[in-house]
């Protein structure tokens, strides 16, 4: 009998265990800078659509992180950054200084590997979309954000927050930016870059950001969401930067001949 117990206590924790683990997964990955260096202490966040932190973890010595037990389902954002390194915290020398890398629109419907790469351009507020009934293509908007552009400010402006965000402009110009779009890896062509003019209200200017027209994978996706991943360079201050976004497939866009 106590045998019996036992046994059915043991399948018991094998049943919690399967169905916890069918519903968690593990968001992992190696953080480095463009030419291949870890980056380690790194902060590493994953964000429920409040912006309120969900997940969060920090490299080791040599770039590598896991964020385990992920519950599954839709996040907003995903973050790398050396917190030191940051402009605000003023705590390196201003040529070590970068911000930050963002995936967005994050899926969790599977063991996911991000490898961020990050170094003094950030892209900001990435987000993708089809024009219904039109060209077969997305289109991309980001804010390219130059620490070169930022460490021109006075150091009292850029270690003020509220007031830097109303004040500063660290937007690339249109002749400086220069930009590239991977699909599921695989580069596609890009049709045109648009700069666009933000406002806070209606006749208060805030920062630039660019619409990018691209190509669309001819290939089948295996998957119900494409990973874009946008990497730019700001030829000014000779900055790189890349970010990524999750662009959830509608019903007719599975299949690619429709």
């Amino acid at each position: 009998m106590k045998r019996t117990k036992l046994f059915l206590l043991i399948l018991f924790a094998i049943g919690i265990n399967t169905v916890y683990a069918q519903e968690s997964v593990t968001i992992s990955g190696r953080v480095t800078d463009f030419n291949g260096n870890p980056i380690d202490s790194c902060w590493i966040g994953l964000d429920y659509t409040d912006f309120s932190a969900a997940y969060e973890t920090y490299t080791d010595k040599d770039g590598y992180y896991s964020l385990n037990n992920v519950k599954k389902g839709k996040y907003m954002s995903f973050f790398a950054l050396r917190m030191k390194e940051y402009p605000r915290r003023d705590e390196v020398p201003d040529e070590d200084k970068r911000l930050e890398f963002w995936a967005w629109n994050v899926i969790a419907d599977r063991d996911l590997t991000i490898n961020p790469r990050y170094h003094r351009l950030e892209l900001y507020g990435t987000n993708a979309f089809r024009v219904e009934g039109g060209y077969r293509g997305l289109f991309i908007y980001t804010r390219p954000m130059s620490t070169g552009r930022l460490l021109v400010y006075s150091k009292d402006l850029q270690l003020d927050k509220a007031k830097s965000e109303k004040e500063m402009d660290i937007s690339v110009k249109p002749e400086f930016f220069r930009v590239k779009v991977f699909i599921d890896d695989k580069e596609v062509a890009v049709n045109s870059v648009q700069q666009v003019q933000e406002y806070v209200g209606k006749d208060n200017p805030g920062m630039g950001g660019y619409i990018i027209q691209t190509e669309l994978p001819k290939e089948k996706p295996d998957k119900p969401y494409l990973i874009i991943r946008v990497v730019a360079e700001n030829l000014e201050y000779n900055e790189t930067g890349e970010n990524i976004y999750f662009y959830e497939l509608k019903d007719y866009e599975k299949n690619p001949k429709n």
